[in-house]
């Protein structure tokens, strides 16, 4: 039989190691919502609110291990920052949820800063004096803060806010309408309640001084294990707000990023934690086996999640769209210019064996000329090469030889073309000419064989074939890339109008906030100012110098409204870019690229039109919609600092708030 005190370490034990996992995942969190801060403010408080019950957590696990004098009482009063913090953060997250909805309010956000500045208070008065919390009770196995004589006030203002937070859910739940929006805000709802139940300080009310009684152990563990779950649905439910990608996009994200990090983590912990308590195996030092364990758990982890990624994502449904996996097939079936010229060197190399012969090429016709694609031996000099030859072999490819046809009558294919003898590479139709196969002659004439003339025949088919694929590969890449853009803004306006429904579904472009942002100019007056980014009067004189986030901006550019308004631009510019590492031809990029280059760097429309591979019409297209994303950014950022959108939807009859059907 275990005696009580050896029960009591078995729950502390436990309930370390499932704190280390709050701790664990919720640092997680917060570092994935570090890039994606600027998304907005439900983001930002979410972030705040996770990191003030992390800092809960974590001080209340290193309390446990503390050994130095007075190290208990200063986590634990460091802790208390988050405890009195977390409410004010949780009713600045529910007004960002209610604020979503459209349903904006000046007495709201005053109540967001008097949550903050009591939180402020009681933090700052709980770690300089008793008044709050007191030190804790000497000698005691579990220390923690005693109650002071302001504590029952604390807790009034706590649980004031808390609830508070958990009505302005329930406000934004009744304002969904669509059922997506509603099953995510009410599983808000239940989940928000994770931070108040797992920071407050429940037995500073009760027993201040006294041991924690062997019975509150299982509720303890139950408690943290709900808010554990909790919190992960909350963070699953959050990730969607702000994001502009696809739900199907920003799940995978989630998934793998919890895979991989946190949930990771969280296994080298535990086997970390068994085998330092096991007993030796071999005579090894547990030091020998702790590191063996720790770098197989690694190894094996990412192992499984490499290996069985689309079996857990068909498990989890986050790739489960008909569209998506033939997305998925065709990437993983794409035909790149590396492998065309890997393969085009294989048959070259086939071709070189079979007609005896030292070299050969293929080259690929383009609106500029021939373009080499794949050569074997030293390359020929295309730019030499007659036109005349090509558009005979354009003209007979209708009713000439193709690849096709009988190889006894292959020499008639040939053009001789100083020392290398040329051969036509037709499409399948045989009605379009896609290219040249060359090989270095080994006679003044060609001289092949019938059965050479065979091998050479189903040789050229297949190069023939490969850059068919390609080129018709390259023109679904260019519809693509044509309606990526347009995509992009749909997919924006589509996570606006998740919330936001009538006002943003009927507005040109971002909800007005004055005057001039309701001016249908405005997009005009942003590509005027980007077209004289460096200087000139469409800058100086820009009607754009008069918004308040270029005002407040003068303050850090020595109240110079122009160098203030060039930053604004620029910032705008640099929210377009997507993450990761920049690429010149990948589609995401090209938005953000027009901009960068064309207004920034102020290259010429010819030459950034030329690095991009595109034409100068289709830039000129894709930078309008750029500019209209620049308009929007900076829309919305006067947006956040005026308020102005809070004061014209206020200004709107005050009808009861919508009850959706069902």
């Amino acid at each position: 039989m275990l005696a009580g005190s050896d029960i009591a370490y078995i729950f502390g034990y436990a309930n370390d190691v499932l704190q280390s996992i709050i701790v664990i995942f919720g640092a997680a969190v917060v570092l994935y919502n570090i890039p994606r801060l600027k998304r907005g403010t439900v983001q930002r408080s979410f972030s705040a609110l996770i990191g003030l019950v992390v800092l809960v957590y974590l001080t209340e696990l290193l309390v446990s291990r503390a050994v130095a004098p007075g190290a208990a009482e200063f986590l634990l009063r460091v802790g208390w920052i988050g405890v009195a913090l977390v409410p004010a953060a949780q009713f600045h997250l529910s007004d960002a949820l209610l604020r979503t909805t459209g349903k904006h309010s000046r007495r709201r956000r005053v109540l967001v800063g008097l949550s903050y500045l009591g939180g402020g208070a009681f933090a700052v008065v709980g770690l300089l004096s008793d008044w709050v919390v007191g030190p804790p009770a000497a000698g005691a196995l579990t220390p923690r803060l005693s109650g002071g004589p302001l504590f029952p006030l604390f807790a009034v203002y706590f649980w004031a806010a808390a609830l508070g937070g958990v009505y302005n859910v329930w406000r934004a739940r009744q304002r969904c309408l669509t059922t997506t929006t509603r099953r995510r805000m009410t599983t808000t709802l239940i989940a928000i309640l994770a931070a108040p139940l797992g920071v407050f300080p429940y037995l500073l009310a009760t027993h201040p001084t006294a041991e924690m009684p062997l019975l509150l152990w299982p509720v303890l563990l139950i408690g943290n294990l709900v808010v554990s779950i909790l919190f992960a649905v909350l963070t699953s439910q959050l990730a969607y707000f702000g994001a502009t990608s696809p739900d199907r996009v920003v799940r995978v994200r989630l998934f793998k990023y919890m895979a991989r990090v946190p949930l990771a983590a969280t296994i080298v912990l535990l086997v970390f934690v068994l085998v330092s308590r096991a007993p030796s195996v071999l005579g090894l030092h547990k030091e020998v086996l702790l590191g063996f364990a720790v770098v197989a758990t690694v190894m094996i982890v990412e192992w499984v999640i490499h290996h069985y990624k689309q079996t857990f994502e068909r498990a989890f449904q986050l790739n489960d769209d008909p569209d998506v996996r033939r997305i998925q097939a065709l990437s993983e079936r794409l035909l790149t210019t590396s492998d065309l010229r890997q393969f085009l060197e294989s048959v070259l190399a086939a071709t070189c064996e079979a007609v005896r012969t030292p070299s050969a090429f293929v080259a690929a016709l383009t609106p500029t000329g021939p373009r080499l694609e794949a050569v074997i031996g030293p390359p020929a000099p295309l730019e030499g090469l007659p036109n005349a030859v090509l558009q005979r072999f354009s003209l007979s490819s209708g009713n000439g030889l193709g690849p096709d046809d009988d190889p006894a009558r292959g020499d008639d294919s040939f053009f001789v073309w100083g020392d290398y003898w040329i051969q036509p590479l037709y499409n399948q139709r045989n009605d379009l000419l896609l290219g040249i196969l060359g090989m270095r002659a080994r006679a003044p004439q060609p001289d092949l064989t019938l059965d050479e003339l065979e091998l050479l025949a189903r040789l050229r088919s297949q190069a023939a074939a490969a850059l068919e694929d390609h080129i018709l590969q390259q023109e679904v890449f260019a519809a693509v890339e044509g309606i990526l853009p347009e995509i992009t803004a749909l997919q924006e306006r589509r996570s606006a109008a998740a919330f936001g429904g009538l006002p943003v579904l009927t507005a040109e472009g971002s909800q007005p906030a004055d005057e001039l942002l309701q001016d249908p100019e405005f997009g005009n007056m942003v590509r005027d100012a980007l077209t004289h980014y460096w200087g000139g009067p469409k800058l100086t004189e820009s009607p754009l110098l008069q918004l308040q986030v270029v005002q407040r901006e003068m303050e850090g550019h020595d109240n110079n409204p122009v160098n203030a308004l060039r930053a604004i631009l620029a910032e705008a510019i640099e929210q377009q870019r997507p993450d990761g590492q920049r690429s010149l031809t990948t589609t995401e990029w090209i938005l953000y690229n027009i901009l960068e280059m064309k207004f920034v760097q102020g290259r010429r429309v010819r030459d950034v039109a030329r690095r991009l591979a595109m034409s100068e019409s289709d830039l000129y297209r894709k930078q309008r919609v750029a500019i209209e994303n620049v308009a929007r950014t900076i829309a919305n950022m006067e947006r956040s600092i005026t308020g102005d959108d809070e004061q014209h939807l206020e200004s709107l009859p005050t009808d009861p708030e919508p009850v959706p059907n069902g």
